[in-house]
């Protein structure tokens, strides 16, 4: 099973700092300019995906090398206090992993360079939650996920870093740090 642990968020389960680049304005205003203001939906999403897609598609995160063996670094390209969309590169190497946590109601992710586990959990029990599937991703390789308005526990997952470096950059529509930690429940 997987539990609720700390004070309960990510914010309190991570290893690592997190770090702001805010060379990245053009790309974060033009983020805003496909999501705020839309309903969050897969319409949405997709125009979120496709605009992330075409970024990286011309924009490579290799100069973001502020790796760490403690854990993932985390980068803000950006952060919208007006609307709460933001925009963060996190920087993996082999081994990094997250705690099993959850998001707000707009969750994606876009494996820009290397190889990942995505593992994705359900509501166990409160607090825990149960593996309901897995699966290696190899970049470029996007998605995400729509839930609950005003919930942060859309999409309850962990992400292991399986090559020797990579790239992934994440867009919420809320502060992630918000979102649910779990404990993994036990085998049945």
């Amino acid at each position: 099973m997987i539990r609720n642990t700390d004070n309960g968020t990510l914010d309190a389960a991570l290893a690592v700092p997190s770090l702001t680049n805010d060379g990245y304005g053009t790309f974060f205003s033009g983020l805003l300019e496909v999501a705020a203001g839309r309903a969050i939906d897969d319409g949405t999403g997709g125009r979120i995906e496709r605009y992330v897609a075409s970024w990286l598609a011309g924009n490579s995160l290799d100069g973001f090398t502020d790796y760490s063996a403690a854990g993932y670094r985390r980068t803000y390209l950006g952060r919208c206090p007006e609307t709460g969309w933001e925009a963060i590169v996190m920087s993996w190497q082999e081994g990094n992993r997250t705690r099993i946590h959850a998001h707000p109601q707009f969750a994606g992710y876009f494996f820009a360079d290397g190889k990942f586990l995505v593992e994705v959990f359900e509501p166990a029990a409160p607090g825990y939650a149960r593996l309901q599937h897995s699966r290696v991703v190899e970049a470029p390789l996007g998605f995400y996920a729509v839930g609950p308005e005003g919930g942060f526990e859309n999409h309850i997952h962990r992400i292991t870093c399986l090559s020797a470096t990579g790239h992934s950059l994440h867009v919420y529509s809320d502060d992630a740090l918000r979102g649910a930690v779990y404990e993994e429940a036990p085998e049945r």
